[in-house]
């Protein structure tokens, strides 16, 4: 049997979020297909989610398309953010805070901290990319990659 050596991540890369967003979600089959295509395509998106826009927090979704100039998009639409990890311990750290008798006995859970991880990760002021087109997310990220290997190069 033979083992493949684990390659060394490069602790420099830079991660990021894509948000597919539409106004009524996507069915199962579409964002497995959308999925897929990203995962093949780059290798810097860390996390990729289905948001839906008539349920998301208008104060974000505000920023967002202040940040963009109020862009008409067709749906779905992809927001490409930078993660940052500050931002992530931070939300984490504010709801063990709120809820300190919780995280004594344990009974923080795993959909508060997914939710913690989510409002951390979908900051639209960290938002670098608004566009409906996947080509343009793809390339985009691509462009980061090798931008992210040129400068570990020097």
């Amino acid at each position: 049997m033979f083992f493949r050596k684990k390659k060394k991540e490069d602790p420099n890369k830079k991660w990021y979020s894509i948000g597919i967003m539409t106004e009524n979600g996507l069915e199962d089959g579409e964002y497995e297909i959308l999925l897929d295509k990203f995962l093949e395509k780059v290798d810097n998106a860390g996390v990729i989610t289905d948001l839906v826009r008539k349920e998301y927090d208008k104060e974000r979704l505000e920023i967002l398309e202040q940040k963009f100039d109020y862009p008409v998009l067709s749906s779905p639409a992809f927001i490409v953010s930078e993660i940052v990890q500050e931002d992530i311990i931070r939300e984490t750290e504010l709801l063990e805070k709120k809820h300190k008798w919780k995280k004594f006995f344990g009974f923080i859970s795993l959909a508060e901290y997914l939710e913690a991880d989510h409002r951390a990760i979908y900051n639209f002021n960290h938002a670098v990319l608004y566009t409906d087109s996947m080509e343009e997310v793809i390339h985009f990220l691509n462009q980061k990659s090798k931008e992210t290997f040129l400068s570990n190069l020097n």
